[in-house]
């Protein structure tokens, strides 16, 4: 080799490191002295990562741990993990190892392979973390791993969010991998230190380093989605415009920042807009009414995200078939929108989610569809023979209340405990005896709206004389002028 190929080399290899000095600290990736996960399988790209950042860990004082994640699909696997080994080893790195089943896991939870594969191997990526005491994971995408991603996700009819690709530093809490992992998580980031880097600048720093990469022979598998794209359609692309994965690159940079900027429009909205979240996400129905499609359009992704953390790649047509919907239907109706969630129109709001979703709360006498109380609980009203304002005034359970028989029929009281009906209104007491529609009193009581129709209202003679727990009619009221008392209580069973 000539003194000016060395040269090259070593100027090549300088400006690698250089390049990717410069994106760490741009983008604010890690702190000097942090500890990194790296994930390894030793093909070039990740082999590239390791020694990049062993050789940038004496300026930053970094720790690495090195992790491989054997997948159990050839069986090749066990020599390159032994060799991924051995090249933490050399390095003075820790090295940690785990063998999974990856088609086990496919069936078992109807994955892709593709996609059940990204699933373990992020969620020991992050057990690895959390025991090695680390809070950053570093992983090896390339610029040209970014197009494919870009492209993948607009095929899939992605929103704006798929198409910004990976992002260079990412909270491993936002990720969608439905792992079970609890709260460490999201302590945790995902970085991405080659995301600027072409693979053509990784195979040649490889090259001149003597890096020695293990080959993986499913990367040439174009039954892979993946796959497919890398060998066939970008090469495709390719003879239309020779740039087109600088192209797509841009496309995602540019994307992120807009997105970024309507994030937080989104944010403000949907402060506006939600009234209960949990296991359902429950929009003002009014206030959506006045928004734009796109706006629409993001929150019903930003629900579904939420009630489906494990879900990727929200498609076009159901979003817009759902925004559609929820702009004429009459309420009472619903749609399917996206992996077992539904889109109920309401009276008052726009619920995203489960179809079975029914709500279970031991602490309210819920009533069932056919208006049945709860076997758990039974509704007794009986008579006071001696009391006193004062000691009732002092009630401290929220599932006994106190009215003047006086202002109730002078035969046996007709009560019935029964589920709200449209046009249901009754006069809190404290508001001097104005009335208010129920389901505006509900929405002011923070009442989930998987409840609202299985909240117990007594009555007599159809009037609300109590609405469980929450609120007496002002009617009913016991005062200083009551002659007589009675009782009404809410009673749970015994276990």
């Amino acid at each position: 080799m000539s003194i000016h190929t060395v040269y090259n080399h070593i100027m090549h290899s300088s400006n690698l490191l250089h390049s990717v000095r410069r994106y760490v600290e741009t983008h604010q990736l890690f702190q000097p002295g942090a500890h990194l996960v790296l994930g390894v399988s030793g093909g070039a790209d990740s082999l590239c990562l390791l020694d990049v950042l062993t050789a940038l860990s004496s300026d930053w004082g970094l720790t690495l741990s090195v992790a491989h994640l054997d997948h159990g699909l050839r069986p090749e696997a066990t020599a390159e993990a032994e060799r991924v080994r051995a090249e933490a080893a050399a390095r003075g790195w820790a090295f940690f190892l785990e063998r999974a089943d990856t088609r086990a896991q496919a069936a078992r939870h109807k994955l892709s392979l593709e996609e059940a594969a990204r699933v373990l191997r992020y969620t020991f990526l992050a057990q690895v973390a959390q025991s090695a005491g680390a809070s950053t994971i570093a992983v090896a995408h390339t610029a040209d791993d970014q197009a494919e991603t870009v492209l993948m996700h607009f095929l899939r009819g992605s929103g704006l969010a798929g198409l910004r690709g990976m992002l260079p530093k990412t909270q491993i809490g936002d990720w969608r991998l439905g792992t079970g992992l609890q709260s460490p998580l999201s302590d945790l980031s995902i970085v991405r230190p080659l995301l600027a880097t072409t693979r053509a600048s990784v195979d040649a720093y490889c090259a001149e380093r003597g890096l020695q990469p293990v080959h993986d022979a499913s990367n040439a598998d174009t039954t892979f989605f993946r796959n497919r794209l890398r060998h066939e359609l970008l090469p495709a692309l390719e003879t239309y415009n020779p740039n087109i994965r600088a192209v797509l690159n841009r496309t995602a940079e540019v994307v992120a920042d807009d997105y970024a900027l309507l994030a937080r429009h989104l944010d403000a909205v949907w402060q506006r807009l939600v009234r209960t979240e949990g296991l359902q996400v429950a929009f003002d129905r009014r206030r959506w009414r006045a928004l734009t499609t796109s706006e629409q359009r993001a929150l019903l992704r930003r629900a579904a995200h939420r009630l489906l953390p494990a879900a990727r790649d929200l498609d076009f047509i159901p979003i817009e078939a759902a925004v559609r919907f929820s702009r004429t239907a009459a309420p009472g109706r619903s749609c399917d929108l996206f992996g077992g969630l539904r889109l109920k129109v309401t009276g008052e709001a726009i619920v995203i989610g489960p179809w079975d979703y029914r709500p279970v709360r031991a602490d309210v006498p819920l009533l069932d569809e056919a208006g049945r109380l709860s076997p758990a609980w039974r509704f007794i009203a009986k008579p006071l023979a001696t009391w006193s304002l004062a000691a009732l005034e002092v009630n401290a359970d929220r599932w006994r209340a106190y009215v003047d028989a006086e202002r109730l029929p002078a035969l046996e009281p007709d009560w019935r405990v029964r589920a709200r009906r449209p046009g249901d209104r009754f006069q809190p007491l404290g508001l001097g005896g104005r009335s208010v529609k129920l389901s505006d009193f509900f929405i002011n009581a923070k009442i989930d709206e998987a409840l609202r129709d299985r909240w117990p209202l007594v009555t007599c003679r159809d009037d609300i004389v109590w609405v469980a727990g929450l609120r007496l009619d002002e009617r009913y009221k016991v005062t200083a002028a009551t002659q007589r008392t009675l009782q009404l209580e809410f009673i749970r069973h015994e276990a």
